[in-house]
C-alpha cells in the first residue's frame, strides 16, 4: 500500500480553526451565495507518469515518455454545492494575476445573478497581485478566503486533480495534443462522473495530528 504524505510544517490548530470557519460559511450560505475551491494543476506531457507493477527478476517494462518541455497549466474553480466547474487552460502562458482575473470574470459571466462568491484558495502569489486587488475593489461580491499554509488537504479541488490524473494521465499519450484531449474528456464531462465525484468531493477534511 502506498504511503499517505502530509506537510509536517502545517499548523494543526490553524487548520481546525479554518474548518470551523468553512462550516460556518456553508451553514450561513443562502441561495445567492456560491462557494468555490480554487487551485492550479500543471500536467507535464510524458514525464508525470509513474508506473509500478510486479515483474520477474531480470524482467524490464518500458514506458514511453515525452521531453518534459510541454506543460498544460490549468487554473480551476470547483463548487461543492452543485458540482459546477470553471477553468482556464493555458499551453503557452503561465498562470498570473491577470489569468486569475480572467477566471473571476468567467465565474461572474456564468453566474451574473450571484450576490456573493466565496473562494477558498492557497497562498500563491498571483492571487495578491495589484491587478487582482483592483478587480476585487470593483467587484465587492467576491471574497477570497486563504487556506492555512501547507494545507492542500483542505483544498477540495486537490481531489479533483487526483481524479483527473487517474482518469486521463495514468497512461501514455503519444502527443501533447493527445494529452490535452484526454484532460478535456474528463474536465468537460464531469457530469459523466457524477456518482464517483459525489462520494469523492464531500466536504470532509482529514487533519493529521502528529
Amino acid at each position: 500500500q502506498k504511503v499517505s504524505c502530509f506537510f509536517w510544517k502545517a499548523d494543526v490548530e490553524e487548520q481546525k480553526r479554518w474548518v470551523r470557519k468553512h462550516r460556518r460559511h456553508k451553514r450561513e450560505a443562502g441561495p445567492g451565495t456560491r462557494r468555490y475551491f480554487v487551485d492550479a494543476c500543471h500536467p507535464v506531457w510524458g514525464v508525470d507518469l509513474l508506473y509500478s507493477c510486479w515483474l520477474l527478476v531480470g524482467q524490464r517494462f518500458y514506458v514511453g515518455v515525452g521531453n518534459g518541455r510541454k506543460r498544460l497549466n490549468i487554473l480551476g474553480a470547483y463548487c461543492p454545492d452543485d458540482h459546477d466547474y470553471v477553468d482556464l487552460r493555458l499551453t503557452k502562458e503561465n498562470i498570473t494575476g491577470e489569468q486569475f482575473v480572467k477566471l473571476l470574470e468567467a465565474l461572474l459571466a456564468k453566474h451574473p445573478e450571484t450576490a456573493k462568491f466565496i473562494l477558498y484558495l492557497d497562498n500563491a502569489r498571483y492571487y495578491s497581485k495589484p491587478c487582482v486587488k483592483e478587480w476585487l475593489a470593483r467587484h465587492r461580491q467576491f471574497r477570497l478566503v486563504p487556506l492555512p499554509s501547507y494545507s492542500p488537504n483542505l483544498n477540495l479541488i486537490e481531489r479533483l486533480w487526483k481524479f483527473l490524473r487517474k482518469k486521463a494521465l495514468s497512461r501514455w499519450h503519444v502527443t501533447f495534443e493527445g494529452m490535452q484531449a484526454a484532460v478535456a474528456g474528463v474536465l468537460d464531462r464531469l457530469g459523466d462522473y457524477r456518482d464517483e465525484l459525489s462520494t469523492l468531493m464531500r466536504e470532509r477534511f482529514a487533519i493529521v495530528e502528529v
